[in-house]
């Protein structure tokens, strides 16, 4: 979720001056949760089994990659249907650390989230900076 103060940084990078308030109202006017739901909405979530080819590649040859450890967890993020990342190892923790069958949705979700939420940014920072211009 953007802040005044984030929009009022970017914009200085830019070039462009406004005061918090003129940002503030700006942003009022935006409704960040929903565009975030709208960029939440084209992610989808799937552990894979570890047998299944993925893009024609055997499930043997994407286990033994160096990053894939042994007794973890693997979860699969498409955006749009399309699959976009194979994700091995905990990506918040340093290291290759396992997920486990109890976590790797938990950690999933939330790098879906971070995902969301920076595409959302980007849409926010757009729609607020049209206002502040128009």
């Amino acid at each position: 979720m953007l802040t005044k103060l984030q929009v009022w940084k970017r914009l200085n990078e830019m070039g462009v001056n406004k005061t918090l308030a003129e940002i503030d109202a700006a942003l009022a006017q935006v409704d960040q949760q929903a565009i975030f739901n709208q960029e939440r909405s084209r992610f989808r979530v799937e552990v894979w089994d570890k047998v299944t080819p993925i893009n024609g590649m055997p499930a043997e040859k994407i286990v033994a990659r160096e990053d894939v450890p042994d007794d973890g967890e693997i979860y699969l993020l498409y955006v749009d249907g399309v699959l976009r990342f194979l994700q091995p190892h905990n990506p918040f923790e340093a290291g290759i650390v396992p997920m486990t069958a109890e976590n790797v949705m938990q950690v999933a979700n939330q790098h879906v989230d971070q995902l969301a939420w920076q595409a959302a940014d980007e849409k926010i920072f757009e729609l607020v900076l049209e206002k502040l211009l128009a």
